[in-house]
């Protein structure tokens, strides 16, 4: 995840660092600093430096304030807060020792401890970074009790298990939301605001997550999570508000949809007059965008597989023909390689995702298909007549099944285009 935060009118000071963790005979500990400069005690943490990610940042920064070579480990999150008035946003990641050494003198750091967790919480000066690490700490606690590896949730432990696919978003899910509830009871905690309707309505959402969980509904879980965390905005800072903001504008530049342009449209101007519902409707469209592609995703893996299985029965069915002697015998290959044209070049769209077409209807898909193959037999029709023409004794192989290939590919391309409704023109 090597990026850029593009910036608009306000800077952004981008910095990364590491959650260091090791196992003892008396419990997990972690590795924290003291600031020479701030007098206080942080995680090992620095600004990202021209041409370099914020992973690569993480890496030098923390070897630099710990003397410790780490790998990194999985992505725990963003804290932000106010340097003087300039927006900051730090990217943490959870990292293993790889050799540790004596920390190099600088003028920042007066010295690193390893510590136990809940010493650690307490001893922190800045309070986003002891939550992040007793979110760490409580889903690491989870993740060693737990009975099976991948969780389910309590309130249905007789939930059936669904593909390898399947399990593994439900847990991520599972451990997002988790994770979420804790963010937000910190949130709820530091504001000052009268009305809680936004608290009660992520509470909400996230009770939703757990019941669509429990039915292995997992999109609906998805929808209900990204709702969560729309409505958590509302109990954001003005600092943290700047910030969701730059990193929401750095993830629009992968989305190549016109919503895209949409929550370009909504972030434009100047951060400091950015209001929460400004930010709540951008990342409804990013949530939006997200459920659609993996849906795309979900839709062409099954049509790939439904590709695949056509595939094996027709070289099954290919096989008969070859007993067979004189024209007869070329009719059972050129149909299939007219077949693998066309499922090739099906498997071409689906793979690059322009399958406009959001309706899972698989004869839709496989239509095109079934024709190519009929329309290898043009490609036996134009081998014929060459032979004719050329007095050919023997069957040129080759040609014959390229052009069966060939013609399949352009049956498919041009019935899957004439398939699809023409796209409705911006009006200038």
């Amino acid at each position: 995840m090597a990026t850029e935060i593009v910036t608009v009118e306000t800077p952004v000071i981008r910095a990364a660092g590491g959650i260091i963790q090791r196992a003892t005979p008396h419990g997990d500990e972690v590795l924290i600093v003291f600031r020479k400069r701030h007098q206080d005690w942080a995680l090992p943490k620095g600004e990202v430096q021209d041409g370099e990610s914020f992973q690569e940042a993480a890496l030098r920064e923390v070897e630099q304030e710990t003397g410790c070579t780490c790998e990194l480990g999985n992505y725990l999150g963003t804290i932000s807060y106010a340097d003087h008035g300039t927006p900051t946003v730090v990217m943490f990641w959870k990292m293993n020792v790889v050799r540790e050494s004596a920390a190099s003198e600088t003028q920042q750091i007066d010295q690193a401890v390893w510590i136990d967790v809940p010493s650690a919480i307490q001893k922190l000066s800045q309070t986003q970074e002891k939550a992040l690490l007793s979110r760490m700490a409580n889903s690491g606690r989870a993740a060693t009790t737990a009975p099976q590896p991948v969780p389910v949730s309590t309130s249905n432990p007789q939930r059936k298990k669904g593909s390898i696919e399947d399990e593994r978003v439900h847990a991520r899910v599972l451990r997002e939301s988790e994770a979420f509830r804790v963010e937000l009871a910190f949130l709820e905690r530091r504001s000052g605001q009268t009305d809680r309707s936004w608290s009660a309505a992520a509470h909400d959402q996230l009770d939703n997550v757990a019941k669509c969980l429990d039915s292995n509904d997992i999109e609906g879980a998805l929808f209900c999570l990204h709702a969560a965390r729309r409505f958590a905005v509302y109990g954001l800072n003005k600092a943290e508000l700047m910030t969701r903001a730059h990193i929401l504008r750095e993830e629009t530049q992968k989305i190549i949809s016109w919503r895209g342009d949409a929550i370009d449209a909504l972030l434009a101007g100047n951060d400091e007059e950015l209001s929460a519902d400004q930010l709540a409707d951008a990342m409804k469209l990013r949530d939006e965008e997200s459920t659609n592609q993996y849906y795309r995703n979900r839709l062409a893996g099954d049509y790939l597989r439904i590709l695949l299985t056509i595939c094996a029965l027709a070289v099954l069915a290919a096989v008969p023909f070859m007993l067979l002697s004189g024209a007869l015998r070329m009719l059972g290959p050129v149909l299939l390689f007219g077949l693998l044209g066309s499922a090739f070049s099906a498997s071409q769209l689906l793979m690059k995702g322009k399958t406009d077409s959001i309706i899972p209807n698989v004869f839709v898909m496989v239509t095109p298909v079934l024709f190519g193959a009929v329309a290898g037999l043009a490609g036996f029709g134009i081998h014929e007549y060459l032979a004719g023409l050329f007095n050919f004794t023997r069957p040129h192989w080759g040609a014959l099944l390229g052009m069966a290939f060939l013609f399949g590919m352009l049956c498919q391309r041009l019935l899957a285009r004439m398939a699809v409704p023409n796209r409705r023109r911006k009006a200038h």
